[in-house]
C-alpha cells in the first residue's frame, strides 16, 4: 500500500512542478523573447535554469520538513536512514540521483523488500508513513 501511496505523492508534487515551472518560464520567455527558438545556448540557459528551480523546490522541502506538499497529503515523510531529517548531502545525492535515474528509479519500489526507490537507496535516505493520530 504505500509503494502506491508514493507513487502518488510523486504525481502530486510532478502537478505542482509543472505549475512551478508554467509561471517560472513567463520572466525567462519574455526576457529572451525570440531568441529562445534559434539559440541553442538560451535553450541550454532555460534548462538549467528550470533544473535550478525543480532542485530549490524539492531540497526546500526535504531538508526543512521531510514532506514535499505531495508526501505531506500522502501522510509520508522523508528522511535518512536513522530516521532523522535530511542533510545537505542527502538531499544533493537523491536530487542528482533522481536526474539520470529518472523513472526508472521508483521501479524499486516493487523490486526491494524494504519498498525504496533506487535513488533513495543510494542516498540512504526512506519514504515512511507518519503514524495516524
Amino acid at each position: 500500500m504505500i509503494r502506491f501511496k508514493i507513487i502518488f505523492a510523486l504525481f502530486y508534487d510532478l502537478l505542482l512542478l509543472c505549475a512551478i515551472w508554467f509561471v517560472a518560464a513567463i520572466p525567462f520567455v519574455v526576457w529572451q523573447g525570440d531568441a529562445m527558438q534559434g539559440s541553442p545556448v538560451a535553450n541550454l540557459a532555460f534548462q538549467i535554469y528550470l533544473i535550478t528551480l525543480t532542485y530549490l523546490y524539492l531540497s526546500y522541502f526535504w531538508i526543512n520538513s521531510g514532506q514535499t506538499p505531495g508526501l505531506r497529503t500522502w501522510k509520508l515523510k522523508l528522511t535518512r536512514e536513522d530516521g532523522y531529517l535530511m542533510t545537505r548531502y542527502n538531499a544533493n545525492m537523491r536530487f542528482l540521483l533522481i536526474v539520470p535515474l529518472c523513472f526508472i528509479g521508483w521501479i524499486g519500489l516493487f523490486i526491494t523488500p524494504k519498498q525504496q526507490s533506487l535513488q533513495d537507496i543510494f542516498a540512504k535516505t526512506r519514504i515512511t508513513p507518519i503514524d495516524q493520530d
